[in-house]
């Protein structure tokens, strides 16, 4: 484990959404500044938390990912990081003064030539003029854009400038590289150029932290990695297992604005006729639906699990069936009926719950969706039903065995697979 370069602890703040209640707020955190206090922990009117009780910690060598969806907090994170901005509460400790931060700006400046650029940056952390000029011809050959270095930097692609910001940091060789969706901006042979640098740079003690929506970028990087989600740690641990933890909550997020009809129901509707309900139609309520895994600690493919309707009931009545079916979007998996023949169920008043266990689940790892009914066994009219009208109850299968196989499978996309070529 090397030495410890960054430590943040219950790192948070605030902003106000109103700009006059804004500055009325900053006169008065200032004035608790002077007096060595920090802000309190609550919000005033309009305020809201960007970042909220981060705990994080860096080392040499190691490389540390970022990701969150948009207004997660990255950038706030960032920024308190650089002591762009101050912290509401919590305090932020760096044991190195060699820090650099790529962003899609650069941190170059526009009105400059892209020369006259190197310059500036590299006097600014230190580096002799004379040292520069003996780097510059190099530093011009790597960014290759030789033909436009005399030309302000404002006339500069997106691309170019990330070039020459990536050209010029080279030579720094600092203890930690921040690194603020900067690769994205590149073509594939700058970005695979960047990447092999950043891989030697990490064999050769630096470090990383490293923000970016692409999850291979992340991968290929990082072998720990932070999901922020409204400004809190969402995961925190293995690259790959946050990645997928962070795939669904988005998955999540998107189901829940789209399930105010949700698409599965119709296929229940297909197999169940909702419009064929019993008068009593309504005395039954399913509270909830259940899945439980019975042999690990998660619902892995081929486990064994058990299955529970869960509901409240105001008659009594006799011969009653209960069913479940299960969905992945728009698709019928399965169909599982209980209390024809034979054997069927009863309801009491009150609190009721059906049950059945399944040896070995077919599913594969991904994020399913259970509907119920309960009906007359014999004339198949309706009793309840949960998951047509409204959303259904969500289950995900997981194989956190293998890693890599799971994030692959969720995010359907290209990964990246360390290999070693002989």
């Amino acid at each position: 484990m090397g030495n410890l370069l960054l430590e943040a602890n219950n790192l948070s703040k605030r902003f106000c959404r109103d700009p006059r209640l804004a500055l009325r707020y900053t006169t008065a955190d200032i004035f608790w500044e002077f007096r060595r206090k920090q802000g309190d922990d609550h919000l005033r009117c309009n305020e809201f938390w960007a970042v909220r009780d981060v705990n994080l910690e860096l080392r040499s060598g190691e490389a540390l990912g970022l990701i969150g969806h948009n207004g997660s907090g990255k950038s706030t994170l960032l920024n308190l990081l650089m002591g762009i901005l101050r912290p509401t509460r919590g305090e932020i400790r760096w044991y190195t003064d060699r820090i650099v931060m790529i962003d899609p700006q650069s941190g170059l400046n526009p009105i400059q030539t892209g020369r006259e650029n190197i310059y500036n940056k590299l006097s600014m952390h230190g580096i002799p003029e004379q040292e520069i000029s003996k780097n510059v011809s190099e530093i011009i050959d790597r960014s290759e854009i030789a033909e436009f270095i005399d030309a302000p930097l404002g006339t500069y692609s997106t691309g170019m400038r990330l070039r020459l910001a990536f050209s010029i940091y080279t030579v720094l060789r600092p203890d930690v590289f921040i690194i603020d969706e900067a690769l994205g901006g590149g073509d594939i042979r700058f970005r695979e150029k960047f990447n092999v640098f950043l891989r030697n740079y990490r064999m050769s003690g630096g470090s990383i932290i490293l923000v970016s929506h692409e999850p291979i970028i992340i991968q290929s990087l990082c072998d720990r990695c932070i999901a922020l989600d409204h400004g809190q740690i969402y995961r925190s641990g293995q690259t790959e297992k946050v990645l997928f933890d962070y795939y669904e909550l988005m998955q999540v997020k998107v189901e829940a604005q789209s399930f105010s009809m949700p698409t599965a129901s119709r296929g229940f509707s297909d197999l169940i006729d909702i419009t064929q309900v019993d008068s009593q139609y309504g005395s039954v309520q399913i509270v909830e639906v259940k899945i439980l895994p019975l042999d690990a600690d998660e619902i892995r493919p081929g486990g064994k699990v058990r299955f529970e309707i869960i509901c409240n009931s105001n008659i009594e009545l006799k011969n009653i069936s209960a069913s479940i079916m299960i969905c992945q979007g728009e698709h019928r998996l399965a169909l599982i009926h209980g209390g024809y023949g034979d054997r069927t169920y009863c309801l009491q008043i009150g609190y009721n719950q059906f049950s059945f266990t399944v040896f070995q689940l077919p599913c594969m790892p991904g994020n399913y969706q259970l509907l119920a009914a309960i009906s007359l066994a014999d004339t198949h009219a309706l009793l309840a039903v949960k998951g047509v009208e409204d959303s259904p109850f969500a289950f995900s299968v997981r194989n956190y065995s293998h890693p890599v196989l799971q994030l692959s499978q969720a995010l359907k996309t290209l990964i990246y697979l360390p290999a070693e070529w002989s």
